[in-house]
């Protein structure tokens, strides 16, 4: 169906659309790393033509203007979430675009929204994420307490952001949401299901102390379509330090997968 025989389609919380787009070409869906909400991809919008691509930026419950909302932690109820939210936007093509925790949900999301044989994105980007059929088993996190949980946390994720750490009342804020989504990374079990019907694109960090190149590559096994992937110099959060580079080589992507004019 035409994007074009459809209205402006009706706000939600789940999405911050910072520059709406009546029928834009590809609306593209950027789901958080863990801990966070739209706000690393609010520059995402001026980056990309906003007449082909309409940013899609995902804002879960418990955080930004939804921190008094209770956090999700399990990744069934967060898909059954998504599907309803989303589903009013799908109208138009689409595609995913998740970091870290973000990929894996994307990932889950597209193959959640096959088994419902709802419309599939157009591509599947993943960055900062292992394969799901290879994600190690690492002693949880969620649980810790709160000193252990921050070391932890920055000797595998290169962890909280350095002027964070120096500000407690708004680090008291981040660690519940840090644990609600770990808790839904370390329940999550692969499944192993049809490679996906989609094209997949997956982009790392040079320096990343959890995702290596071996790691990226096996997302290979996922697709039925073309495979892709990019290194970027920096560690897990290499699309903090390179965003107009990571935006550009999305922007490459989807002119080669979704017909987009460069």
């Amino acid at each position: 169906m035409n994007s074009q025989t459809h209205p402006l389609t009706a706000p939600t919380p789940w999405l911050i659309r910072r520059k709406p787009t009546l029928a834009p070409r590809l609306r593209l869906f950027c789901f958080p790393y863990a801990g966070a909400g739209s706000l690393p991809y609010f520059k995402w919008a001026d980056l990309l033509p906003e007449a082909d691509i309409e940013v899609c930026a995902i804002q879960p419950p418990g955080r930004e203007s939804r921190l008094h909302e209770p956090s999700l932690e399990e990744m069934p109820r967060l898909l059954d979430a998504l599907v309803t939210e989303l589903s009013p936007f799908l109208h138009a093509p689409f595609a995913f675009f998740g970091h870290s925790l973000g990929a894996l949900i994307a990932f889950e999301l597209t193959r959640e929204l096959r088994r419902r044989g709802l419309p599939l994105p157009q591509a599947l980007i993943v960055s900062g994420a292992e394969a799901p059929s290879r994600r190690s088993g690492l002693s949880p996190l969620s649980g810790l307490e709160r000193d252990d949980f921050i070391r932890e946390l920055s000797a595998r994720y290169d962890g909280i952001p350095q002027q964070v750490l120096a500000q407690p009342e708004i680090l008291d804020l981040i660690l519940p949401i840090l644990r609600a989504d770990l808790k839904i990374s370390e329940s999550y079990i692969y499944q192993d299901e049809p490679p996906l019907p989609v094209p997949v694109c997956a982009l790392g960090g040079t320096r990343d102390p959890r995702v290596s190149e071996a790691a990226l590559e096996d997302w290979r096994r996922q697709t039925q379509k073309s495979f892709s992937m990019k290194m970027f110099p920096g560690g897990h959060f290499f699309i903090n330090e390179m965003t107009v580079q990571v935006v550009q080589a999305v922007q490459s992507e989807l002119t080669l997968t979704s017909g987009l004019t460069s």
